[in-house]
């Protein structure tokens, strides 16, 4: 072969090696968010950029949480969280997905820097596969370390499965969602992003004991805390987190926006004569998220024999058009029948006025409000834990079951 030749098959190959690769249009892709005090929150997520529109989700364990919005231009993809009011920009650089984790609050904007990249072959993966993690099993109460008091209304929930620790947090208002850990050097590390949740807890094991600190991107500081073995996960909520209706207000009333702009209230005649669920949401809220499909479910089977569910959504933002464009995508995803209602903003006068004016200890997104034919209030149900909690999930859905059968029958 000429020396010329070779000079350019050189330079070809020299062309070639320096191109700028694509991203993947379809891919599983491992990534990190950068969280306070440089405290990495790893996540996997798959992006088809080939369908029309894009579409993906989060990866934690067996779970997968859709991405709602997902755009590309040319190099730069966006992904958006609208109702949480959290965005994804990133920039690929050849080999990654550079950018920033945006959390947008009237108050001002969090930004956490992320990158993210595709992951290799699954054969490939297979033969990184990493050994058992070695960790905390079974339920435990959590001991915040507050610099006051201690809180112990949390507990905590920590299963293998498959050499893999899982774990969740139950707080009064609902869990925190599935967690799924990464061994560190020396301690464990549960982990859970969904673009609504960006959630860091790490768990370091002392004198026999385990505890650790919490970060999350809604925090702007970590919160330490110790576990304390304990039985079971059943925890009587003091008086204080027990709501219940004003004995000024005889009855629960409401009123909001449809989908459709039109005002709904609770002294329409299309309720009259009806067994309610009121919920009390927020499309922001991850523990609703869990919740709404029960609520489908319910609305289906006792719809026939007098069952009126209703969603009342207070917002992240106050703009009626954000919110009805929140509430489609949120009627969308989980395919809902039932009636929800946009009724403002989280503004605390605002909730005041529509809530706390009628319910006593209201605290929880959601907070289901079960009313029988007669507008008598039957039950009032605070949080909800959701499906990384296990058989506390199957008992709740059974309870919601049990309470609408008894409200279309009395």
């Amino acid at each position: 072969m000429s020396r010329h030749r070779l000079h350019l098959l050189a330079l070809l190959f020299i062309v070639v090696s320096c191109q700028h690769s694509r991203m993947p249009a379809v891919s599983v892709w491992s990534g990190t968010v950068e969280l306070m005090q440089g405290k990495l929150l790893p996540f996997r997520m798959s992006l088809d950029l080939s369908s029309n529109p894009p579409s993906g989700y989060f990866m934690i364990g067996e779970e997968k949480t859709p991405i709602p919005e997902i755009s590309q231009n040319e190099d730069s993809l966006v992904l958006r969280f609208s109702e949480y009011g959290a965005e994804m920009h990133g920039d690929w650089d050849g080999n990654n997905l550079v950018g920033t984790y945006l959390r947008i609050r009237s108050t001002g904007t969090k930004s956490f820097p992320f990158t993210a990249m595709p992951e290799r072959s699954p054969s490939q993966q297979q033969s990184l596969a990493v050994p058992p993690l070695d960790g905390p099993e079974g339920n435990y109460q959590v001991l915040f370390q507050g610099e006051d008091k201690v809180d112990n209304s949390t507990v905590a929930k920590l299963w293998k499965k498959d050499g893999a620790l899982y774990g969740t947090f139950i707080a009064p208002d609902g869990d925190y969602g599935l967690l799924s850990a990464k061994q560190l050097a020396g301690s464990l590390q549960l982990n859970r992003f969904t673009g609504w949740q960006a959630i860091v807890i790490t768990l370091e094991q002392t004198a026999g004991k385990w505890g650790g600190q919490f970060y999350a991107a809604s925090n702007d500081k970590p919160r330490p805390f110790v576990l304390q073995p304990r039985a079971d996960l059943n925890m009587e909520s003091p008086p204080a987190l027990r709501a219940a209706m004003k004995p000024s207000a005889s009855e629960f009333t409401f009123s909001g926006l449809s989908l459709a702009g039109e005002t709904i209230r609770s002294t329409d005649d299309r309720f009259k004569g009806k067994a309610l669920i009121v919920d009390i949401m927020g499309t922001w809220c991850h523990n609703c998220l869990d919740e709404a499909p029960v609520l489908q479910q319910l609305q289906q089977e006792f719809g026939k024999d007098g069952l009126e569910i209703v969603g009342l959504s207070f917002e992240i933002s106050d703009d009626p058009s954000v919110a009805r464009k929140n509430l489609q995508l949120y009627k969308e995803r989980f395919g809902l029948t039932y009636t929800l209602l946009f009724c403002g903003s989280l503004d605390d006068e605002n909730v005041k006025k529509q809530i706390h004016s009628q319910l006593d200890n209201f605290f929880a997104y959601p907070t289901a409000i079960f009313i029988d034919k007669n507008r008598k209030v039957q039950r009032i149900h605070s949080g909800f834990k959701g499906p990384g909690t296990g058989e506390e999930f199957q008992l709740q859905i059974r309870e919601f079951r049990d309470r609408a059968q008894q409200l279309v029958r009395l």
